[in-house]
This record gives C-alpha cells, structure tokens and sequence, in this order.
C-alpha cells in the first residue's frame, strides 16, 4: 500500500510538473522584453527629421529676421543705412549693433522692427528717434571702400555687406559664417546712389545700384 501511495505521489508531480512547464512556455512566449532602438531606446523624436519653420520667402539664406535692406554711402552727403524685418512677427533688435568696425550703433534695449517693416539708421547726424527712424550722430562717416555688419547682442554676426573692395572688417567671419564669401564685394554705386539687398543669396550678386529710398 505504501508503494503504490508513492507511486501516485509520483504521478501527481509529474502532471504538475508538466503543466507548469506548459505555462512556463506559454508566458515565455506571450511576453516580450522591450528592446533598445539603437541610442534611443526612448524612441525620442529624431531632430533630423521634426519639421522646422521655413524662413520667408526671399530670404531663405539667412537666419536672422532682420537683414541689412539698403546702404547709401555718400562720402560728402546724405549716409544711411535701412534694415528690413523679413518676417511677418514683430522682431526685438535691442543691444543689436550696427558697426563698420570703426564705429557702431547699439539699438536701445526693447527696440522694435514691426513684420514686413523698415528702420533708417541715419548716420552722422542728430534727431528724435522712432520706430521707423533711428539716429545715430557719433557714427564715423563711411568711406567707399568699407563694410557694415549686423550683431546679435553686440556679439553675433546674423548680417554682412562690403562694398569696393574685399577684405574689409568682419570678412573672414562672415565668409566662416556663410554670410558671405570671402573676397567678393559690391562694387561701389555711383555718388547719389545707394545699393539694395534683394534677398536671394549671401553675396554680391544680390545687391543691385538704385535711387535712394529710405524706408520703402
């Protein structure tokens, strides 16, 4: 009686042990481990590939909403230079500076260029300033070789022109940049006329001789 007891306790095991087995596999089967997905296990959005705002068109080189619009360098008259704001959203240019590398311009801190808008810097003379003129009397007189560069902050270059010849301040940095190319400039317009940027590219060939319009 004693052995046959042992051998159902045996049997028993056995059917228990099978069909823990049976459900073993079974789970094992069901459940999947996460896997790593290369260095992003997280399946984070991949930056390549998240859609980024396109810039305006007309102004699909530089990343800065303002750009440097027109420049009249009378050496014995009238000098002015006109920023354009080539987006539709209002753009805060204060502690911007405006320089030649000789002299500069610090925009006043909250200083505005409404969207789609213009600021006349007028330079070497005296007046009120508003929102579409700007006065800047202690700015040195520019000369017909030279150049003018738009900082962020007093510090980042976002903007570039030079004119009569190359080599002028702020080049290389322009040229590292891609804000311009190294040794390319504008050729000086005649007395009376003033050059316009017309937003296609970062060199010379987008800036065309005409009459002057400040704030147009």
């Amino acid at each position: 009686m004693r052995h046959f007891a042992a051998l159902v306790t045996l049997l028993a095991c056995a059917v228990l042990t099978g069909a823990c087995g049976d459900y073993a596999n079974t789970v094992s089967g069901d459940v999947s481990v996460p896997q790593a997905n290369g260095p992003n296990p997280q399946n984070l959005p991949n930056a390549n590939t998240v859609p980024k705002p396109a810039p305006p068109p007309g102004y699909n080189v530089t990343l800065s909403p303002v750009v440097i619009q027109e420049v009249l360098v009378d050496v014995s008259g009238t000098q002015f230079v006109e920023l354009y704001n080539a987006t539709s959203q209002p753009a805060d240019i204060g502690g911007w500076m405006l320089s030649d590398g000789v002299s500069s311009h610090t925009f006043a801190y909250g200083f505005t260029v409404p969207g789609n808008e213009r600021v006349v810097v007028h330079l070497g003379v005296s007046g009120t300033d508003t929102t579409a003129d700007v006065y800047a009397p202690s700015f040195s007189r520019l000369v017909a070789d030279g150049s003018l560069v738009l900082l962020q902050g007093g510090v980042d270059l976002v903007d570039f022109v030079q004119w009569g010849a190359a080599s002028q301040n702020f080049e290389a940095t322009a040229d590292q940049l891609a804000e311009w190319t190294a040794g390319d400039y504008v050729i000086a317009p005649a007395t009376g006329l003033s050059f316009d940027y017309d937003g296609s590219a970062n060199n010379s060939s987008a800036w065309q001789h005409s009459n002057p319009t400040p704030g147009q």
